[in-house]
C-alpha cells in the first residue's frame, strides 16, 4: 500500500507566503523578494509556491495587501478630511516600517481585499463632503502618496525647500510665499505631514473646484 503523501506545510498558504515575502523585503528591500528566496525561507521549492501564487508580481500584490491589514479604520466621525488624515498618519508609519511598500504598490496587479477595504472606507467617510467621485478617489490616493513621500524623507524643511526659487521666473509662487504664515519653529516632520496633507485634501475635495 502506498504511503499517504503529507499535505502542504502550514506556512504554505497565500498569507504565509506573503508573510515570508514581507519579512524578506523588510530586511533587504523589494529586490530581495524572489520566488526562490521566499521558497528557501519557507523550506520548500519555488515550484511549490506556484500552487498558491502565479508569479512574483502576484506575490508582491499579496504582500501589499498583507501590510495594509495593519491599518485600523475608525468609524466615520463626521469629519471626513480629519478621518482620512488620521488614517494617513497610520499609513506614514506603515511606509516607515516597510520601506519597500511604495515601490510594491506600483506593481501592476489586481488590488487585494484589504486594499479594497481601505478604498471603501475612504469613500464612506468622504461621502458627506459632496465632492465629485473623481476628487474622492484622488484624495484617497493623495493621502497614500503623501505618506510614501514623507516616509522616504519628505521635502527639505524651511527655506532650503525653495532655494532654487527665482522671483522673475516664479513670480506667483514668490508672492504666495511672501504672504504665507511661516511654519512653527518647533514643527516636527509628523506635524508638517498633517498640516500639508490637510491643506491638500481641502483643495482636492472642494465641491466647487473646476
Amino acid at each position: 500500500m502506498n504511503a499517504r503523501r503529507p499535505g502542504p506545510a502550514p506556512s504554505l498558504t497565500v498569507d504565509g507566503i506573503a508573510a515570508a515575502g514581507i519579512a524578506l523585503a523588510d530586511r533587504g528591500g523589494l529586490d530581495a523578494v524572489t520566488m526562490r528566496s521566499v521558497a528557501a525561507a519557507l523550506g520548500t521549492s519555488a515550484p511549490a509556491l506556484y500552487r498558491y501564487v502565479a508569479s512574483r508580481e502576484e506575490l508582491v500584490g499579496h504582500m501589499v495587501d498583507g501590510v495594509t491589514a495593519e491599518l485600523r479604520h475608525p468609524p466615520p466621525s463626521g469629519d471626513g478630511t480629519g478621518d482620512l488624515v488620521a488614517v494617513a498618519e497610520q499609513q506614514l508609519a506603515l511606509h516607515r516600517a516597510h520601506r519597500w511598500l511604495a515601490a510594491a504598490s506600483a506593481v501592476p496587479v489586481p488590488l487585494g481585499p484589504r486594499v479594497l477595504d481601505h478604498l471603501e472606507w475612504g469613500i464612506r467617510v468622504l461621502a458627506p463632503l459632496g465632492a465629485p467621485d473623481a476628487a474622492v478617489m484622488e484624495a484617497i490616493a493623495l493621502a497614500n502618496g503623501a505618506a510614501a513621500l514623507f516616509a522616504a524623507g519628505g521635502p527639505p524643511a524651511g527655506a532650503e525647500l525653495f532655494r532654487h526659487l527665482d522671483v522673475d521666473r516664479h513670480p506667483g509662487l514668490a508672492a504666495l510665499l511672501a504672504t504665507a504664515a511661516p511654519a512653527p519653529p518647533s514643527e516636527s516632520s509628523d506635524d508638517l505631514f498633517r498640516r500639508v496633507l490637510t491643506g491638500m485634501l481641502a483643495a482636492a475635495l472642494d465641491p466647487g473646484r473646476g
